[in-house]
């Protein structure tokens, strides 16, 4: 049954998590805004479809979607994805298991029977990894020729095995793609219903970093190519006549097309998404340093925006010897969110996640049939999370089964679940600030010069006691924060990234061979856009090289200024990366010689759907007051309730107090205040 076409004036951003499904959406007529949220579901394009439900949009209303979703990153972690092949340079076939020998920090360092996490369960068997002798030269010229018979062979042998999905990726294959497109062409003939990924995918050097980004995007790949064929499907079986957009890992959207040829880009879009609304919101309220703390159902991501720019890498660890190279706003993430497990760790001590309760069955005092303790259940304990409130009071939080669940589980260390609720949600807190730390402390940034932005629901109810561990004083709790990254989702422009490796000098002499390079990738990314539809009206393109002080094994990205590289320009560039080097690395050695390892382009197309700030709406904002345990102490006091949608600008909340809103809830502390700033910006600090 198809739904009666309406006026497509609607603009939707739908984040899925491993808890909720966010969406928000934007009247681009009336400039009316729309926020919900709903559980998320194990087909995540039935949660889509719910969510606009959710906010009463029938899907002929939307002119456009961006979505970002979990269907490639569950796959990964719950090790759901499909049965795949490798082949690989004869003689490589170990790349993933043998990785750089890095060893993972923390409770098992020392344990001798310790195992990478792709030994333990590895994402492609090594009967699955298949040498084929060919050999290309560091230059790009042929070694050794590729023997297709052998390529033929393997696929045969794919066959029988119930391989469903083939990476290829060869030695240096970078600088020569002619043997894997080949060896492509092959598998395709003895496998037409598989999925065959190379490394035209993100032709870079670093074979193992490559060769794990093929392997994860074959993997994944037709999990998440059958959910955007589904969704598509779905959308057009109920008469949608807009554009869908998906949340990229650089930090914009693609086409389906485009995404579909990358799957493995697509592993923490939503994420992303929090991270592009953090850097709108750095540029319009003029905080331009920001640390960003999204706390979900599952895990918490965290990203530092240095004078309002989008942090970006080239390498992301998904897990210890599992490292891909690609273009990625840095985010990391630590295993503490709002349904996290309250449990033992490897010592016996009390941790807060990795594992999760999920939305089936959820935290027990959901009243789904879960029966752990999450840190959902201690925050209502606690009193910091409201059982009427709640997801705008569409779901009744029994606080009997939280407490049941928390007697249960502090049973093992002699708490009671007063005092257990107390210490997970000092845990969870001191788990997030020490995850921050990393990408902030550790890189060199003073946090005393950067304020807390909290998103995801339960970001907010944690954010000041996190800011007063990391010794910050100031925290931001944006407008929806339970649907920022929907928001950021809307906020996002087009971005399509290529790159390909060249290694050669950063000279004035190569400059004509970079250009070149750079221009080749530009027009080939004018010809693709323009393929899929996308009107290039508007068009820019970012410039990137990776380099490296000759000797090097490891280059660093360097956005390079202006549109054209001339003999000229080259020395500058070689000036600019031995100033990021100084400021990055404490020194910089202008006597030696850098080399251009990687040339990388995007190319931007601006979406500039700007979202209003809500009017404060009428009523009273004080509820009353009710108990709560105050986070870092043993005191339980009577606090005023506030609603913030009823907040004028300018009002001032003492604490302690609690802040309550559709989606979310904010914790101010003793000896803090938090003020409405005219933008709707809740803003926390210290009472004089």
């Amino acid at each position: 049954m198809t739904e009666q076409r309406g006026s497509a004036d609607w603009l939707v951003g739908i984040d899925v998590g491993g808890t909720f499904t966010d969406i928000i959406g934007l009247n681009r007529t009336t400039g009316e805004i729309r926020d919900g949220k709903v559980l998320s579901t194990r087909e995540q394009e039935s949660g889509v479809l719910q969510a606009l439900g959710a906010i009463d949009i029938t899907v002929p209303e939307v002119a456009e979607i961006v979505h970002g979703h979990t269907v490639g990153i569950n796959a990964l972690l719950s090790r759901a994805g499909a049965r795949t092949g490798l082949l690989a340079t004869q003689g490589h076939r170990d790349l993933l298991d043998i990785g750089r020998m890095h060893r993972e920090f923390g409770d098992r360092f020392y344990d001798p029977t310790w195992l990478r996490p792709h030994q333990e369960r590895p994402i492609v068997e090594r009967r699955d990894r298949i040498g084929i002798p060919e050999r290309i030269a560091y230059d790009g010229s042929e070694l050794l020729p590729l023997d297709e018979e052998a390529v033929q062979v393997a696929g045969r042998a794919f066959a029988e095995q119930g391989v469903e999905a083939v990476g290829v990726c060869f030695m240096n294959s970078y600088q020569n793609r002619g043997h894997e497109q080949r060896a492509a062409e092959i598998l395709a003939e003895e496998l037409p219903n598989a999925y065959i990924q190379t490394s035209a995918l993100y032709p870079v050097s670093k074979e193992h970093e490559r060769t794990t980004t093929v392997a994860l995007d074959a993997y994944v790949g037709p999990a998440v190519v059958g959910y955007l064929e589904r969704l598509t499907a779905a959308l057009a079986e109920r008469s949608f006549g807009g554009t869908l957009w998906i949340m990229m890992t650089n930090g914009g959207v693609a086409t389906v097309q485009d995404a579909g040829r990358a799957p493995v880009f697509q592993l923490v879009s939503g994420p992303v998404g929090g991270v592009t609304g953090s850097i709108a919101l750095a540029r319009d309220a003029g905080r331009r340093n920001l640390l960003t703390m999204d706390v979900g159902g599952t895990s918490t991501d965290v990203a530092a925006i240095v004078d309002a720019k989008t942090p970006l890498t080239d390498l992301w660890t998904l897990e210890t010897g599992l490292t891909l190279t690609l273009p990625l706003v840095d985010v990391e993430s630590v295993g503490s969110g709002a349904g996290s497990v309250i449990g033992p760790n490897a010592l016996g001590q009390i941790a807060v996640g990795p594992a999760s309760a999920g939305s089936d069955p959820g935290p027990a005092c959901y009243g789904r049939g879960g029966v752990e303790a999450t840190l959902t259940d201690a925050c209502l304990v606690l009193g910091v999370l409201q059982p009427d409130l709640f997801a705008d009071g569409r779901i009744t939080l029994d606080v009997e089964a939280a407490r049941a669940a928390l007697t249960r589980a502090g049973e093992r260390w002699n708490l009671t679940a007063d005092e257990l609720a107390e210490a997970a949600y000092q845990v969870a807190c001191e788990d997030i600030a020490a995850k921050i730390r990393t990408i902030s402390v550790y890189r060199g940034l003073d946090v005393r010069e950067f304020a807390l932005l909290p998103f995801g629901s339960a970001g907010p109810m944690l954010a000041d006691r996190v800011a007063r561990i990391l010794g910050v004083d100031t925290v931001v709790v944006p407008t929806t924060p339970g649907q920022f990254s929907a928001l950021g989702l809307l906020q996002s422009d087009l971005r399509t990234t290529r790159a390909r490796s060249v290694m050669v000098p950063l000279s004035p002499d190569n400059a004509t061979a970079i250009e070149d390079g750079f221009a080749a990738m530009e027009r080939n990314l004018i010809e693709e856009l323009t393929a899929q539809g996308v009107d290039v009206d508007g068009l820019t393109f970012d410039r990137a090289i990776f380099a490296m002080y000759r000797g090097q094994t490891w280059d660093n990205r360097l956005p390079i200024r202006g549109d054209r590289v001339t003999a000229d320009s080259v020395p500058e560039t070689v000036a600019d990366f031995h100033a990021f080097y100084q400021e990055s690395y404490g020194f910089s050695a202008a006597e030696i010689p850098v080399v251009a390892s990687t040339l990388e382009v995007t190319a931007v197309i601006p979406r500039p759907h700007k979202v209003p700030s809500a009017a404060a709406e009428d009523g009273v904002s004080l509820l009353g007051h009710r108990d709560l345990r105050v986070p870092g102490s043993d005191r339980t006091v009577s606090v005023p309730v506030h609603v913030r949608e009823r907040l004028e600008a300018g009002a001032v909340v003492e604490g302690p107090a609690i802040v309550s809103e559709k989606f979310a809830t904010t914790v101010v502390l003793p000896g803090r205040r938090a003020r409405l700033g005219e933008d709707r910006l809740l803003i926390i600090e210290n009472n004089g």
